[in-house]
């Protein structure tokens, strides 16, 4: 029942990744969709921002201009009347919405005021007097005071007439910007100020020297040799409320609402935060979407996600998933604003797409799961009449697996005989020769002790020790056994090092290797064989050895094809002998390699045995096929060397037998393995 179990959930595992994989690939393109929704949201929000700002700026660059160009009319000419003043400013307003006006105040000493203001009722201004700025309306002299700045012309006249004699030096915000324009001799706006009108606005001043000498103040106090007489201000104001009208009048700022402040960027950025100061206290007005109006009134502020968020403000915009903003920088005269834009409460994000991705996501999951489930009951019928052929095909392969594994124990058991008997003679060497070496070598030193005793002049004693151990004897004998044992000891060393490189087992990847050297290793494992038995002769190895390179292959197994062609010959050899085939000619396996060309070598290895039946040539190399009596061969020596030979090295293996006249094995191998052959030679490779 489990097994049953396992395998319907193997059966339907397929369609469950398939649905499980599609809707979770769903939900990711929806979030992806949703969130490229998002960007392209935040993106239109950051270009409202952008435009908002660089129309608000535009603005207020032109009302600077404006007040500088009057500044440098006034500063090109001698004297200016009071009817070119209005003819020339006149002419200009109508231009600039948004600033109210323009006009020029000019600096007064104390003990000047009264000329001054004499030297004006005479040019037609009976009723001018210098008196203090009182925006609500109450006209008051102006006290003992060391300067005044009164308002001398101004335009549109029809409009602030009677603002004439204002006197700016009675603002202390005032008197210090143009203090300040006069130090630096360039445009400067005062703070947030109360109008002529009773409104909230800027005032620009623009600094005025004589026509001799344009330079500011500062001038004069590095140089004090320098003219510089300053002559008053050219001063413009506007509204607040009028300045954002005329700037927002042709936007696009639905779903976007906005908050002037007057604080540089990163102090509103910290009152924000309240770590500095209350941004509510610098409030100036505010725009809001829902309503399209402007209000003065700071208690319209939604700041609450701004004054929650661990972020600090900055000049970007900011974004989480709960909240956006930006803040920007406004610049007028030396006067820095800022500028705190907010998506507004009824702006909302299109999220149709992403319903339209999911939605067509799941369809097109769930109609293939259905498919894969009726394809699945499809292939049920098929795979069960399949399991048995597979069962079948896994014992076979089971069977091939340990034929494979008993030549490998077969070639392995040959190998140890002849390890063993190769070593059997150097060591019988070695362990006859000892005795009598550590014999002779204690004779010697017994007799030299004695020397030493007896030393300088022999003794008789000495001389009877000489004549007992037969020193003449130990001289000449010792050299030879030593060279036994060194003869032993060389042929041990050159069959273990036989071993080594016949079975490479530190080479298990490709290296150049010269392949000489494998023929004589395996040669050298199988000696045992070559040499005469008791019911044969020694078989006869020639060598005819080409000029080769080394070449990349790998050696091991190359190792093991030279180990089943040499076995082979060797079979054939004795076969021939115990039918009395070779009694005309000695058994002989002859050895030949040449380097073909640039890129291939060929190995040749022949013997003068009975040769191989035309008939059974063609299925030499099919794997279980021999013609040795059961329990003698598997079948599978040729088989392996063919597929390391073709398929590992991308070489060649031909046989050509005659029979009667001995068979020829040829290997043809590239001598760099990258040398690539079309699946139409692989195939044929042993033709």
């Amino acid at each position: 029942m489990v097994r049953q179990l396992l395998y319907l959930f193997n059966q339907y595992l397929a369609a469950g990744v398939v649905g499980l994989t599609g809707i979770t690939l769903s939900i990711i393109a929806t979030f992806v969709v949703y969130h490229w929704e998002l960007a392209k949201d935040r993106e239109q929000f950051q270009q409202q921002s952008t435009v908002l700002v660089n129309e608000l700026q535009r603005q207020l660059n032109s009302y600077t201009q404006l007040t500088r160009s009057v500044g440098s009319f006034l500063n090109s000419s001698e004297e200016v009347t009071r009817q070119e003043f209005q003819e020339f400013t006149s002419s200009l307003l109508p231009y600039y919405n948004g600033l109210l006006g323009l006009g020029w105040s000019k600096k007064v000493e104390n003990q000047e005021r009264s000329l001054y203001e004499q030297e004006l009722k005479a040019q037609g201004l009976i009723y001018f007097k210098i008196h203090e700025h009182n925006p609500r309306g109450n006209q008051v002299v102006a006290g003992d005071r060391r300067v005044y700045f009164p308002i001398t012309y101004i335009a549109p006249l029809y409009r602030w007439e009677d603002y004439i004699g204002w006197d700016a030096a009675s603002d202390i915000k005032r008197l210090l910007s143009i203090e300040e324009a006069e130090r630096i001799g360039v445009s400067i706006s005062t703070p947030l100020v109360e109008l002529e009108n009773g409104k909230p606005g800027f005032v620009l001043y623009y600094p005025v020297f004589d026509s001799n000498n344009l330079a500011p103040q500062s001038l004069k106090h590095e140089n004090p040799d320098t003219n510089t007489k300053f002559q008053g201000v050219v001063f413009g104001f506007y509204e607040v409320r009028t300045w954002i009208e005329k700037a927002i009048s042709n936007l696009n700022l639905n779903g976007l609402d906005f908050y002037l402040y007057s604080l540089a960027e990163d102090q509103l950025g910290s009152a924000l935060n309240k770590t500095a100061v209350n941004a509510t206290d610098y409030f100036l007005i505010a725009y809001k979407s829902d309503s399209q109006s402007l209000t003065e009134s700071p208690q319209v502020a939604n700041l609450e996600a701004i004054e929650n968020s661990t972020e600090q403000p900055s000049s970007l915009c900011r974004y989480s998933s709960e909240w956006e903003f930006c803040i920007r920088s406004l610049h007028t005269a030396q006067q820095e604003l800022s500028l705190l834009v907010l998506p507004s409460s009824n702006r909302s994000i299109s999220s149709w797409r992403s319903g339209t991705v999911l939605a067509l996501g799941l369809l097109v999951t769930g109609s293939l799961v259905m498919y894969l489930l009726i394809s699945q009951q499809a292939t049920l019928k098929i795979e069960s009449k399949n399991r048995e052929l597979e069962e079948l095909l896994q014992e076979l392969q089971q069977t091939q697996l340990q034929l494979v594994q008993t030549e490998k124990m077969s070639s392995l058991g040959r190998l140890v005989a002849g390890v063993a008997h190769e070593i059997n003679n150097p060591v019988s060497f070695i362990s006859g020769n000892v005795e009598y070496a550590r014999h002779h070598f204690q004779n010697l030193f017994d007799l030299l002790r004695l020397y030493q005793t007896e030393y300088p002049s022999p003794t008789p004693e000495i001389e009877a020790a000489i004549e007992d151990i037969d020193l003449d004897f130990i001289a000449e004998d010792l050299p030879k056994l030593l060279k036994s044992m060194k003869v032993g000891s060389e042929r041990l060393r050159e069959i273990v090092l036989s071993l080594r490189n016949f079975s490479r087992l530190d080479e298990s990847t490709v290296k150049e290797v010269d392949i000489h050297r494998g023929i004589e290793s395996t040669l050298m494992i199988l000696a045992h064989r070559i040499k005469s038995q008791p019911h044969r002769p020694e078989l006869q190895v020639t060598k005819d050895y080409g000029n080769l390179p080394l070449i990349e292959c790998y050696a091991g197994q190359l190792n093991q094809v030279f180990m089943n062609i040499f076995a082979n010959a060797i079979d054939a050899l004795e076969d021939s002998i115990q039918l009395g085939q070779l009694k005309e000619r000695s058994p002989m396996i002859s050895i030949k390699t040449a380097q073909v060309d640039t890129e291939w070598i060929t190995i040749q290895i022949a013997d003068n045995g009975p040769g191989i039946r035309t008939d059974i040539q063609t299925r030499l190399f099919d794997p279980f096929f021999t013609t040795k009596p059961v329990g003698k061969g598997t079948g599978l020596g040729l088989s392996i060397s063919y597929q390391i030979i073709c398929e590992k090295h991308k070489g060649y293996l031909l046989c050509s037998s005659e029979e009667g006249n001995g068979t020829e094995f040829i290997i043809k191998l590239p001598i760099a393995m990258q040398v690539q052959r079309s699946f139409d030679e692989v195939k044929s490779c042993s033709t």
